[in-house]
């Protein structure tokens, strides 16, 4: 009809790369995201329990710093207690 004004959304498209990971971990990268400034962080989209979206040029960063957080928390026996 005359007269008649339609709302167009545009669409944006984000490009990123999916993590998928356990909730404790995944708790984690959020963490070391927020620590950043806001300029460097890279979390484009919290998107479940299980997965987040971020930025394609940080993942070998994010990747990095979670093999280190889980290094660092693993539980290794003392020597005495190991079994051979």
């Amino acid at each position: 009809p005359a007269g008649r004004i339609l709302d167009h959304k545009m669409v944006s498209a984000v490009h990123g790369s999916l993590i998928e990971t356990d909730i404790p971990c995944k708790v984690y990268i959020l963490h070391i995201n927020e620590q950043l400034p806001p300029a460097e962080r890279f979390v484009i989209q919290d998107l479940d329990e299980t997965h987040l979206l971020v930025q394609p040029h940080r993942l070998e960063y994010v990747k990095a710093e979670v093999k280190a957080w889980q290094q660092k928390n693993q539980f290794i026996p003392p020597a005495d207690l190991r079994q051979t």
